[in-house]
């Protein structure tokens, strides 16, 4: 009789034989710094009959095709080798895998088919679910908002006082250069940028995934105050008007260029006499230029000229000979005009009347491009959300980075289909509630009824496997058995705006980075943990009490005039609200938008740059950029994710165990990598189960890590 059963979306398939492969299941490859493991497989064969064929679409006929729809179980005639199917397989009715399955190959051998497969553990599939899907391929539109003194002052309450929203959009304080006023007292509108909250970016990758989560760690206040901030030159929306103005309504009595009023200058600017503009944008672009006006002569003369000039020289003209009293009015187009940087558009006005007299009433000044362009947003326009996120970057390296940063454990949920439980590794593992040090067990240091308790409750809270183990077979300790290498160095990738230019070359190092010397004697290699981010260098200027991240570039000295604006790569922030500070303005050119503030939104590597309790550097910097009203916090990066893992893999005592243990298929359905295992007086961590073969009543080979501490401060 046949006790195992295999379920490809639901859908039993067919077994011609019991399994016979073997199945490994893993919380972490101990042989890759960092790295996250998944359960797998190795190959298992299935019988090509009718109900399988059925399954798998018929796939094994060679011209089988047919349309795929995402929306409808993977099996059938809707089946697609490329995409994951649920997979559950049981043994004896005993759940022993939950997972995807993947088709590797078929096999025709004189008209027997059989279909060649692996399956391997949700954390897999959701990686492939993933794919190349980027971070703008998320959708954030329900956030698209106008950009105004209302929507920046109403964000900062996404992250007010202690708790935190996660969800939204947050306008952090950034100079990104040429946005500050008055010595970096006011501020100009565009240097507060939409940032999104790191909460529901990884919210909408892993639900968009087709997956399910649960994480107490990402409802906590400091994981919701994470955000990525805004990372171009400009904020951008693409259009294909390049310039919209209307002609300033006024009375010339001198020849010269005439006055215009900007409705949107695209990738223009105009000087501060509003009477020319200049394309400033490095990529040209072709259009029609609509040009309009009408007027009134207020003096008899003998001709009046209009010419619209680009880079000085006249590309239309119109001439008229009036009477006092005569209204004149024209339109004028001309296609497939180019712009290049620097060129130059203005509308000059020349006549012989004594006297001048011209009154403008009214008249527009347009380019409409052949194609869409990227242009600057102005105070007021819509912001898309999707177009100010980062762009380029895949969604699975941003989950990997924010995994790498914080430690996290990502494992599957047993019971439920396509669920992921997310932790930090010092949350990650059930542990007693006491402090205590399990060297005390080993070393028999139970000298009363209280220690006698303690010890109940691990074994009563833990999993003891000491009876399982085959004492037949070699059992192998190695000392220290997870340490490769002497050094683990965490990383940021280096940007090359100003301040983190200035950091790298005073210390060769990037700003945030830390190395860990194990002191361990017999390696010299590094084992290094690189995240995608890059650190955002805060600055602060003698007598403003607000502080701010930077991310510009300076021409020649250090002076608001000379500093440019540059795309940088991705960062990742805290954010707050700060209240108490000196009086300020959000700015509009040279005006005031809304009313005085005596609050910011905050934005950096320090939760609060007055009273700073925690860091997203990996550890302390060697330099600061602003003056620290107290001491620099300890809990980075480092210290509260990867300090607990560090010390113990290098604590002198660490010891990785292989052993082969007597496994049951109950055992396997309620594998918990969460839980600690108690063998022969010592607790372990269980890092890996390799190769277990459910058909083979024999002892499977088990990876565990000491547990040096039960608790970390």
């Amino acid at each position: 009789m046949i006790s195992s059963e295999i379920y490809l979306e639901n859908n039993r398939l067919d077994l011609s034989q019991d399994l016979s492969s073997e199945f490994t299941y893993a919380i972490d490859d101990i042989q890759d710094f960092a790295a996250r493991n998944t359960n797998f497989s190795k190959t298992i064969i299935l019988p090509g009959n009718a109900v399988n064929n059925k399954l798998f679409g018929h796939i094994f006929e060679f011209g089988s095709a047919n349309f795929y729809n995402d929306t409808e179980t993977n099996v059938g005639y809707n089946f697609n080798a490329s995409k994951a199917a649920s997979c559950v397989i049981y043994i004896d009715k005993i759940q022993i895998f939950k997972g995807v399955l993947r088709l590797i190959e078929i096999t025709i051998d004189k008209g027997t088919i059989e279909y060649e497969c692996v399956v391997f553990g949700e954390l897999g599939g959701f990686v492939n679910a993933v794919g190349t899907k980027k971070l703008e391929d998320l959708d954030f539109s329900q956030y698209n908002h106008a950009w105004n003194y209302t929507n920046i002052v109403t964000s900062w309450e996404q992250a007010s006082g202690t708790t935190a929203s996660g969800m939204g959009y947050f306008y952090p304080l950034i100079d990104y250069g040429q946005v500050s006023h008055s010595n970096k007292k006011n501020w100009h509108f565009s240097a507060f940028r939409p940032a999104m909250f790191v909460r529901e970016y990884l919210d909408k990758i892993i639900t968009n995934a087709g997956y399910t989560y649960e994480s107490n760690f990402f409802n906590t206040n400091f994981f919701k105050r994470l955000v990525i901030p805004n990372n171009q030159k400009d904020v951008k929306k693409s259009t294909t008007t390049g310039l919209d103005a209307a002609a300033t309504v006024r009375t010339y009595t001198n020849v010269g260029e005439i006055a215009w009023t900007p409705i949107s200058l695209g990738n223009f600017t105009i000087n501060p006499l509003q009477d020319t503009f200049t394309y400033a944008s490095a990529t040209p672009f072709t259009g029609t230029i609509n040009w309009e006006l009408t007027g009134e002569v207020l003096e008899t003369g003998t001709i009046l000229i209009f010419d619209l000039r680009k880079n000085g020289n006249p590309i239309a003209t119109y001439t008229a000979s009036p009477n006092a009293g005569d209204l004149f009015s024209f339109t004028i187009q001309l296609t497939n005009q180019t712009f290049t940087q620097n060129d130059t558009l203005s509308v000059y006005m020349n006549t012989d009347i004594r006297g001048l007299g011209v009154s403008i009433i009214k008249g527009s000044l347009s380019i409409i491009s052949n194609t869409p362009q990227l242009v600057p947003l102005g105070y007021g326009d819509t912001i898309a959300i999707n177009d100010t996120l980062p762009k380029g970057i895949f969604q699975k390296d941003f989950v990997a980075s924010i995994v790498k940063m914080m430690n996290l454990y990502i494992v599957e949920d047993t019971t439920r289909g396509k669920h992921l439980i997310i932790e930090p590794y010092v949350d990650f593992y059930q542990t007693t509630t006491n402090f205590l040090q399990v060297n005390d067990l080993e070393e028999n240091l139970l000298v009363d009824n209280t220690d006698l308790l303690l010890l109940d409750d691990i074994l009563a809270e833990n999993v003891d496997w000491s009876y399982k183990v085959d004492r037949a077979k070699a059992i192998k300790l190695t000392p220290m058995g997870e340490l490769n290498g002497r050094y683990f160095e965490y990383k940021y990738k280096s940007d090359n705006d100003f301040y983190n230019e200035d950091y790298a070359k005073r210390y060769n190092q990037t700003y945030g980075d830390y190395i860990e010397d194990t002191g361990f004697e017999f390696s010299t290699d590094k084992q290094v943990a690189e995240v995608i981010f890059s650190p955002t260098v805060v600055v602060g200027y003698q007598g403003e009490d607000k502080h701010f991240s930077t991310i510009f570039k300076l021409s020649n000295t250090q002076n608001t005039q000379s500093e440019d604006k540059v795309e940088s790569n991705i960062r990742i922030l805290q954010v707050r609200k700060i209240s108490g500070v000196s009086s300020w303005h959000i700015r509009n050119g040279g005006g005031n938008v809304g009313a005085a503030l005596t609050t910011y939104g905050w934005g950096g590597h320090l939760d609060n740059p007055d009273l700073p309790t925690s860091d997203l550097n990996f550890g302390v910097p060697k330099e600061i950029y602003f003056t620290l009203p107290n001491q620099y916090p300890s809990a980075n990066m480092y210290n509260a994710f990867w300090s607990s893992y560090v010390a113990e893999i290098t604590d002198k005592d660490s010891k990785l165990l292989t052993c082969y243990v007597y496994l049951k298929l109950s055992d396997i359905f309620s594998l918990d990598f969460s839980r600690l295992i108690y063998i022969d007086g010592s607790l372990w961590r269980l890092n890996k189960v390799i190769d277990f073969n459910p058909m083979v009543p024999d002892s499977t080979k088990c990876e565990f890590l000491k547990v040096i501490e039960l608790t970390y401060a």
